[in-house]
């Protein structure tokens, strides 16, 4: 009968790997400069925008301001003329729409890796 192989244990060199970070962006203090308004009116929008570590975002983050299903601003970067780096705030400007009602303004995001 032949005798099995032995083999020793070890480990290989290894091989690099990257983790990335994940970070979820926070939206407080929201605010409109006018509650109201009519179609052509021009109204800004205002909050602080974070990520979970309370660090500001980048610049070359995207958000679309919406006024409900509608979007008002489509993919706007976070520039220094819309996001101030030192407090987090940001400012958009937008158009009122033909829309009569109620409605609600938000903003949202899609996910990113910058």
């Amino acid at each position: 009968m032949a005798i099995g192989i032995k083999y020793l244990a070890g480990s290989s060199l290894g091989t690099a790997f990257e983790a990335g970070e994940t970070r979820s962006v926070v939206v407080t203090d929201e605010s409109v400069s006018a509650i109201s308004g009519y179609e052509g009116d021009t109204v800004t929008y205002i909050a602080t925008v974070l990520d979970n570590t309370d660090a500001k975002l980048p610049a070359a983050f995207l958000a679309t301001l919406k006024l409900d299903g509608t979007n008002l601003i489509v993919d706007q970067d976070f520039d220094t003329a819309m996001y101030s780096q030192a407090t987090g705030e940001l400012t958009l400007d937008f158009t009122v729409p033909a829309s009569v009602g109620e409605f609600v303004v938000t903003l949202h995001w899609a996910e990113q890796v910058i």
